[in-house]
């Protein structure tokens, strides 16, 4: 288990991290996941943190309010939600003790460049996650974050026209594409890096039937505005359908 001392604050009860062992909770893996894909945790001021979240999809802003309440006893009142003329949902939290808990815990979050061109020193907890056998949870928040299905009609000019079908993770750190790597490698699903486009691809039916049964997206969560066929429809549901076009291609090849 988790060593934790238990400071009172005035908002309530806030765990402050002691360095021993981390209990990797279904929260704690979600809350991580969710900040290595959408969210960081940066310094505020001179001693305090900013731990922050953002996305278009309000089920995603509701998990990470939900997973930030119940592993650190906030109430409502402490997170800040605002929503830009995008549809961006924007979420902070500022805490001193949060952020020390998850930046000494797990260090840094950030998976982009500096302005030298260095990538930062950023790092999945791979052994954990396997030990602790959240693989599964730790892949399902990522890739429903910066992730997704990509299911398509594509077209050739002299007529032609056949199925793409992929399962793909945007990443721009080449180091934590490697850890992706390897936990999909874990739980024996096939992927390939492809480094040129930052992201990770899985292929094939077979590979898309495992990550189906053991991986999957977030209940609830549905593909953008930038998806031509499948708007506003449950990630979970486009993979269904995507693995059915194989029994009746002929269905999917009609959608125009």
């Amino acid at each position: 288990m988790v060593s934790y001392n238990l400071i009172n604050h005035k908002w309530g009860i806030l765990r402050d991290y002691t360095p021993n062992t981390i209990y990797y909770s279904d929260e704690l893996v979600t809350l991580i996941a969710l900040l290595f894909t959408d969210g960081g945790v940066s310094k505020h001021r001179l001693t305090s943190w900013r731990i922050f979240f953002a996305n278009t999809s309000l089920e995603a802003i509701t998990l990470f309010k939900e997973v930030m309440q119940k592993i650190f006893k906030l109430s409502p009142d402490r997170i800040k939600v605002s929503t830009t003329l995008e549809r961006y949902h924007f979420v902070t939290i500022t805490s001193k003790a949060i952020g020390k808990f998850l930046t000494e815990s797990f260090g840094t979050f950030r998976t982009l460049k500096f302005k030298d061109g260095k990538f930062p020193l950023t790092e999945i907890p791979v052994v954990e996650l396997i030990k602790s056998r959240k693989v599964e949870l730790f892949l399902r928040t990522a890739f429903s974050m910066d992730g997704g299905v990509k299911f398509y009609i594509a077209r050739a000019k002299d007529g032609r026209r056949w199925l793409e079908r992929s399962i793909t993770l945007a990443c721009h750190h080449p180091i934590l594409r490697q850890q992706y790597m390897e936990l999909l490698s874990s739980i024996n699903i096939q992927a390939i890096n492809i480094e040129r486009d930052n992201v990770i691809k899985i292929s094939r039916k077979e590979n898309f039937e495992q990550f189906a049964q053991k991986v999957g997206f977030v209940s609830g969560l549905k593909t953008t505005r930038h998806s031509k066929f499948w708007v506003d429809v449950e990630k979970n549901d486009v993979l269904q359908m995507m693995i059915d076009s194989y029994n009746n291609p002929s269905h999917y090849l009609s959608l125009s």
